[in-house]
């Protein structure tokens, strides 16, 4: 599969960086870090919080450079579509934030 053909990239293939001066309140937090056209539910998994939606996860590592959003390895096209809605969430606060798609050879996975 070639890097710039992505139609057919799944969570192991990717993940997300959210980079900005980005301040959550936590009050605020599953309000505005969650997507907003999908339903999902908030689980704790090996002292982890994930962000279930539908059979796919995704979670949230603050490090720098920014915010990491990575997802399950079987999730698709669903993450783009909620990246995006999360970066939308941040931008209505006032605040800038800008997503980056990093492919496999840039991705740093953790064993959660």
């Amino acid at each position: 599969m070639s890097e710039s053909d992505k139609s057919n990239w799944t969570g192991k293939d990717f993940e997300f960086l959210i980079r900005g001066d980005v301040e959550i309140p936590e009050s605020k937090y599953d309000e505005i870090m969650t997507p907003n056209s999908y339903s999902w539910d908030k689980v704790i998994r090996n002292g982890w919080y994930y962000y279930e939606v539908g059979p796919d996860s995704f979670y949230y590592s603050w490090e720098p450079p920014g915010i990491q959003m990575a997802f399950n390895e079987e999730v698709s096209q669903k993450a783009k579509q909620i990246a995006e809605e999360v970066i939308s969430n941040i931008l209505a606060t006032g605040q800038y934030a800008e997503l980056i798609e990093l492919g496999r050879d840039q991705v740093h996975r953790f064993d959660l």
